[in-house]
């Protein structure tokens, strides 16, 4: 087996020394990828659990239907009471 250089003359770790000292050493590199790692799997826990199939079957509408409702404005209800801004 040869070792590859590095411009110092010096062996480079293999992958097993890297891992090791990847795991091993409080990197800040390693604290993102635990943290992002754990965020990912919550994240899709919540897709999986809340958001992959509707409540009932028949829970359907066309998407113009929706884009309607999303996108227009409701008209202005004329108010019940006392104006106050007179």
């Amino acid at each position: 087996m040869t070792l590859a250089l590095n411009r110092n003359n010096r062996p480079r770790p293999s992958l097993r020394q890297r891992l090791a000292g990847w795991v091993r050493g409080p990197t800040l590199a390693r604290d993102i990828a635990i943290v992002l790692a754990i965020k990912f799997t919550l994240l899709m826990v919540l897709k999986y659990t809340f958001f992959n199939h509707p409540q009932a079957e028949h829970m359907w509408l066309p998407p113009e239907q929706v884009s309607q409702a999303l996108l227009s404005t409701p008209a202005p209800h004329p108010s019940q009471g006392d104006q106050h801004a007179r």
